[in-house]
C-alpha cells in the first residue's frame, strides 16, 4: 500500500536497533578548538550543540514538517500516540524560539494537540499565512482501513483553533474511497491547496489503486467550486498506484503536483502533473500534461518533495531503488518549465546520492538563493546508522564539496534510530531539519530538530 511507503509508516519501535556502544556522529570533521565554522556544521546557538529533542507526553512523537515564522520562530508539526495505540493518535503542533527553546506563549508550554474522531491522525505539512495563522494538512482515519480523509486545520498565532475556518478550525474533505493529504500550499489570493492520494475501488487485502488528489479551499475553508469538480481534482497515470507528495504554485497560478506513478513497464517512477488554475490538466507540460522519470529499468523511484526555481525549473527529490532492491539512494531530478528533464543538471537531468547506508530516502528538497540544492532525509534502517542525512548539490547537480564532507552531512542524536522527515530554510540561510529520535526511556520517541550553518 503506497500510502504506508511515505510518512504514514513511521512507526518507530524503540527496542529495535539497539547497539551496545553509544555512537554520536556527525559527518563533518571536528577541527581544532578554535576552528572556523563551516557550511554543514551544527549551529551551536541552537539548543544543545545545534540539536533539540522534545517529548510531548511520555509518548511516541514524530515530527514531519517545519515552517519558519516571519519573526524566526519555528513551527513544527507531527503526530503523537502512546503504547503503539493509534486509536489516540493526534496532530501535534509545537513552536520554538530562535534558540530552540519551546515558546511558552504558544498553546500549553509551546505545544498544541488536536484530536479527530476515530483512530489515527497524521499531519504531513505546514504553512504560515502572511497574517501569522498556521495551516496544517494531513489525514485522519476513522476506522482500521485506509479510508481516511484530507484534514486541514488552521490555528491562530497563539495556537488556538481558528474558529472562522471550516468547522471550528478544521476542514474535512471526503473522497469516495478514502484519501490522505501529503502537502499543502497557499496561493497569493489566500486560497489553500492540499495534495495527496485518493483511493480508487478500494478492496481490503487487494492491491491498491490510487490517484493524485488535489483539493482547493477558499480562505474560510469552504471548497472552491471554481476548481475541478466541487473543489476536487484527481488524476490517473497508466498504472495502479499514483500518489502526489508535493504541490507547487507557479507565479502564473498554474499548479504542479509531484509524486510517483506505478507504470506496468517500468514499475514506480517519479511523476508530475501540471494544472491550470481551474484544475484542468495543462497539456503544454510534459506529455499531455504529465511527466514520469525512471532512474533504472524496473526500479522503485518516488519523488517525495519538490521545489520551484525562480526560472521555472522544477527540482524533485526522493529515492531510487535498484531493480534487485539491493540499493536505495537519495534521488534528485530537475525539469525544465515545460516538463522535460533538464540536461544541464548532471548531464541527463537526474542524479543519486549515496551515504553508505541502506534504505536512504530524501523527504525534503530546499533551494538556496544561490541556486544550490539541499536534500534532507534519513536511512530507515531502524539501527544506529538511521540518522539525519543532508546533502548539498551545486546548481548543475554535482555534490558541493564546501558542505560537510564532500557535500554530505550525517547527524546522530544517539545510539537508537532517528531521522529527518522535513526541513526549511531560515531567512539567514540556516537549515532547520526535523524528525524523530527513539529513546531508551518511557518517552519512546521524541521530536528531533537540528539546525545547520549554510556558509
Amino acid at each position: 500500500m503506497t500510502i504506508i511507503g511515505s510518512k504514514l509508516y513511521y512507526r518507530v519501535i524503540p527496542c529495535r536497533g539497539i547497539v551496545t556502544a553509544a555512537i554520536v556522529l556527525t559527518s563533518f570533521i571536528i577541527g581544532p578548538q578554535f576552528a572556523q565554522a563551516a557550511a554543514g556544521d551544527l549551529d551551536p546557538t541552537f539548543g544543545s550543540g545545534g540539536m533539540v529533542t522534545t517529548d510531548i507526553n511520555r509518548s511516541t512523537d514524530i515530527a514531519n514538517a517545519v515552517a519558519i515564522q516571519a519573526d524566526g520562530k519555528l513551527i513544527v508539526v507531527g503526530q503523537t500516540y502512546k503504547n503503539n495505540d493509534y486509536s489516540n493518535e493526534d496532530f501535534v503542533v509545537t513552536r520554538y524560539n530562535t534558540d530552540g527553546t519551546l515558546d511558552n506563549t504558544f498553546g500549553s508550554g509551546g505545544r498544541v494537540r488536536t484530536d479527530f474522531p476515530g483512530l489515527a491522525a497524521v499531519p504531513s505539512s505546514v504553512i504560515i499565512q502572511p497574517d501569522g495563522k498556521i495551516v496544517v494538512a494531513g489525514g485522519a482515519f476513522p476506522t482500521f482501513t485506509f479510508r481516511g480523509n484530507f484534514e486541514v486545520v488552521r490555528y491562530n498565532p497563539n495556537g488556538s483553533l481558528d474558529r472562522s475556518f471550516g468547522n471550528g478550525g478544521i476542514v474535512t474533505t471526503t473522497f469516495p474511497e478514502g484519501s490522505y493529504a501529503f502537502d499543502v500550499a497557499l496561493q497569493s489570493d489566500g486560497k489553500i491547496i492540499a495534495a495527496g492520494t485518493v483511493f480508487v475501488d478500494f478492496i481490503p487485502g487487494e492491491p491498491s489503486n490510487t490517484d493524485f488528489a488535489l483539493a482547493r479551499y477558499n480562505p474560510d475553508g469552504t471548497p472552491d467550486a471554481t476548481f475541478g469538480s466541487g473543489g476536487q481534482v484527481s488524476t490517473d497515470f497508466v498504472g495502479m498506484e499514483d500518489d502526489a507528495f508535493s504541490v507547487l504554485i507557479q507565479p502564473d497560478g498554474k499548479i504542479v503536483a509531484v509524486g510517483s506513478a506505478n507504470d506496468p513497464a517500468t514499475y514506480y517512477n517519479f511523476a508530475a502533473v501540471r494544472y491550470l488554475s481551474n484544475g484542468v490538466v495543462d497539456t503544454t507540460f510534459g506529455v499531455a500534461g504529465k511527466v514520469t522519470t525512471d532512474f533504472g529499468v524496473g526500479g522503485f523511484d518516488r519523488a517525495q518533495s519538490a521545489a520551484l526555481q525562480p526560472d521555472g525549473r522544477i527540482v524533485a527529490a526522493g529515492f531510487a531503488i535498484s531493480q534487485n532492491g539491493g540499493v536505495q539512494n537519495f534521488a534528485v531530478a530537475r525539469y525544465t518549465s515545460s516538463g522535460v528533464l533538464d540536461t544541464t543538471f548532471s548531464r541527463d537531468g537526474i542524479t543519486q546520492i549515496d551515504f553508505g547506508s541502506c534504505c536512504q530516502s530524501a523527504y525534503e528538497v530546499l533551494l538556496q538563493s544561490d541556486g544550490k540544492i539541499i536534500t534532507v532525509g534519513y536511512a530507515n534502517t531502524e539501527s544506529s546508522d538511521s540518522d539525519f542525512l543532508l546533502a548539498r548539490l551545486n546548481p548543475r547537480g554535482s555534490l558541493d564539496a564546501t558542505f560537510g564532507v564532500g557535500g554530505k552531512v550525517r547527524t546522530s542524536f544517539g545510539d537508537l534510530n532517528g531521522g529527518a522527515n522535513g526541513a526549511a530554510l531560515q531567512s539567514d540561510g540556516k537549515i532547520v531539519a526535523v524528525g524523530f529520535q527513539a529513546t531508551f526511556s518511557n518517552q519512546w520517541t521524541n521530536f528531533a530538530l537540528a539546525r545547520y550553518l549554510s556558509q
